[in-house]
């Protein structure tokens, strides 16, 4: 999957993404340039989003909440160790940590329950009864 933002409002996947709108498109559609939404562009840098790989729990290599305060040096550092590779400019080392956080970060309501209908609502809630039914049996209108 590749991480991407909505330039324009666009339609992709059955839904309306909004100018700004962050997500994922499949592999294949992006590497077909004719699938390929033309209104989107890849989140974060480029090159850094395409070489960083979203990591298992128990790989994550953890980036302190102030690295943007580390030195260039530190920063280099740490993205080599994220990247794999020698990274020899600190702007090259801020994209690709920058693009390591963002494909590590928690997708927004993962644990949310499975939405419901407003009959389910009602009957989760006791039972509600709209108030246009008369309680008990049914009565004809004598004219």
């Amino acid at each position: 999957m590749v991480k991407v933002i909505a330039t324009t409002k666009g339609y992709f996947a059955h839904t309306i993404r909004e100018m700004g709108e962050a997500f994922a498109i499949p592999d294949e559609i992006w590497e077909d340039v004719k699938r390929r939404p033309s209104w989107v562009v890849l989140a974060g840098a480029a090159a850094a989003v395409e070489a960083v790989e979203v990591k298992p729990a128990a790989e994550l290599i953890v980036i302190p909440a102030d690295w943007e305060d580390m030195s260039a040096a530190d920063r280099r550092a740490l993205a080599s160790k994220i990247s794999g590779a020698e990274v020899k400019r600190a702007p090259d080392a801020d994209k690709i940590i920058e693009a390591y956080v963002e494909a590590n970060k928690p997708a927004p309501f993962d644990d949310a329950p499975e939405p419901q209908t407003v009959a389910q609502a009602q009957k989760a809630a006791g039972g509600v009864e709209p108030d246009w039914i008369a309680p008990g049996e049914p009565k004809p209108v004598a004219d």
